[in-house]
């Protein structure tokens, strides 16, 4: 049996196949509309959850979100990622953003929270 051998043609529409499914993979995840503002019970949920968050403080990381993720990218749908994903994303998403370690922790809040009402 011969190796198989590949001309120019097809190693170039392989690998025009191979970037094409990479962009693809990079859109994750998935784009969402932009969150809405939390309910007082998700709040309250919040306040419990992380003591010292406030409703100022989850309506600041909201104001945040709107103005910083859409910059880059759409805002992503906050459903399509895990709770244990977000530290970290949002930790180089920050770093991005120039956001500070309480700001960051703000966005951080607000969007675990979000994901919380969703549910």
């Amino acid at each position: 049996m011969q190796p198989l051998r590949l001309d120019r043609a097809r190693c170039f529409a392989l690998a025009l196949l191979f970037t094409a499914g990479l962009m693809a993979a990079s859109c994750y995840p998935k784009a969402g509309p932009a969150p809405e503002a939390l309910s007082p019970s998700s709040v309250a949920l919040a306040s419990t959850r992380w003591p010292g968050v406030t409703a100022s403080s989850l309506s600041a990381g909201r104001d945040l979100f709107l103005a910083k993720c859409d910059g880059c990218h759409n805002y992503p749908d906050l459903a399509s990622i895990p709770d244990g994903r977000w530290p970290s994303i949002l930790e180089s998403m920050a770093k991005k953003s120039h956001l500070g370690a309480e700001e960051r922790d703000e966005v951080l809040h607000y969007v675990l929270a979000a994901r919380s009402e969703a549910k």
